[in-house]
């Protein structure tokens, strides 16, 4: 199942949005050379774009998984 899940790219999007944040995030909070000099409010804003993307395409998902569930009846 988790395999599907991955295959859609809205969750697709959301994860690498959310990955690439926290690693800037920790890059940040670790100082490390070239991730250091990012600041810190376009980080926080991708990682609640990620978020959020990954919020609204786990429910488009499991819509389209009632739906099926429905139409299968």
């Amino acid at each position: 199942m988790l395999k599907k899940i991955w295959r859609h790219p809205v969750i697709l999007t959301g994860s690498i949005m959310f990955f690439s944040a926290l690693v800037f995030l920790v890059g940040y909070f670790l100082r490390i050379p070239y991730l250091k000099e990012t600041e810190l409010g376009w980080i926080l804003t991708t990682l609640i774009g990620g978020v959020l993307v990954l919020g609204f395409g786990f429910m488009w998902y499991w819509k389209d998984q009632v739906n099926a569930k429905k139409h299968l009846r």
